[in-house]
């Protein structure tokens, strides 16, 4: 029976507008993540992950995924490029989780922990040779052997060793000579990112990962030299729904001069839901 309060004619539009109003005030739901079939051990290998990894940065130096099982969740970042393998181990990365699924920064593990400002050209010299950059690579993954975590839940604040089996995270990153592959790989229980007091409903809430790589020591305040890296998924963002990830670029020369991002973080903010 028609409404006595609304003209018949008007009807078909006046449920159109009801159908779009009612749409539009539906809650944004996070695309479903992707199960990690088989646990990850963080041993800085990539074997137990799906090459190439769903994303990549718009250079194609970076890419990286994030997975989770119900009780874990993985982090990978890859990159073959030296300047940006380089920039990982100086100046270290920053891995955000936000349960709510906004951009705070309140939880966070930082991983290595970035290293003392130095004159790299004055140590090696005008001219640096693929040997050069292969004995700092390997020096600064040496000095990579501690992370920090701040806000998690049931977790202390403070510093911890990569190699202790008592530690709250498995960490790892590694270099394969091989073929130049530096392998980044954090793995976190879900409850010390979403809570102790896990329930079916946390687990289907929409939360966010922000992975940051960070400024390089010493060039902070200084005024951009060179192009500014966006380490983002396409579009500025990075969301499960987007398709798989790009290639990467072979190595670039130069200590951060083809890679003078380093005087800002890069940051890269995925919200998404737990897959099951």
């Amino acid at each position: 029976m028609p409404s006595p309060f609304i003209p018949q004619k008007w009807l078909p539009a006046t449920l159109l507008f009801g159908t779009l109003f009612c749409t539009g005030c539906a809650h944004k739901l996070a695309p479903e993540g992707h199960y990690q079939e088989t646990p990850v051990v963080a041993d800085g290998s990539a074997n137990e992950w799906s090459q190439p990894l769903r994303f990549s940065n718009p250079e194609y130096t970076l890419q990286y995924n994030v997975t989770n099982d119900s009780k874990n969740i993985y982090v990978c970042v890859l990159s073959r490029d030296e300047p940006t393998e380089l920039r990982m181990l100086r100046a270290g990365m920053t891995i955000y989780f936000d349960p709510k699924g906004d951009k705070n920064k309140e939880i966070a593990l930082h991983f290595p922990l970035r290293k003392q400002p130095e004159a790299e050209r004055a140590r090696y010299g005008a001219t640096i040779t693929a040997a050069d950059y292969k004995a700092r690579k390997e020096e600064l993954l040496l000095q990579s052997d501690s992370y920090g975590t701040t806000g998690f839940p049931g977790i202390e604040n403070g510093q911890f060793g990569v190699a202790d089996q008592k530690g709250p995270f498995q960490v790892a990153m590694k270099l394969n000579n091989q073929d130049s592959l530096l392998v980044y790989e954090v793995v976190i229980p879900i409850k010390n990112v979403l809570g102790m007091d896990l329930s079916a409903r946390s687990k289907k809430k929409n939360f966010s990962v922000g992975i940051v790589l960070n400024m390089i020591p010493g060039q902070e305040g200084r005024g951009n030299a060179g192009p500014r890296h966006s380490f983002g998924g396409g579009g500025g963002g990075m969301h499960m729904s987007m398709g798989g990830g790009r290639g990467m670029g072979g190595g670039r020369r130069g200590y951060g001069s083809s890679n003078n991002a380093g005087q800002k973080e890069e940051a890269n903010w995925y919200e998404f839901r737990l897959a099951k």
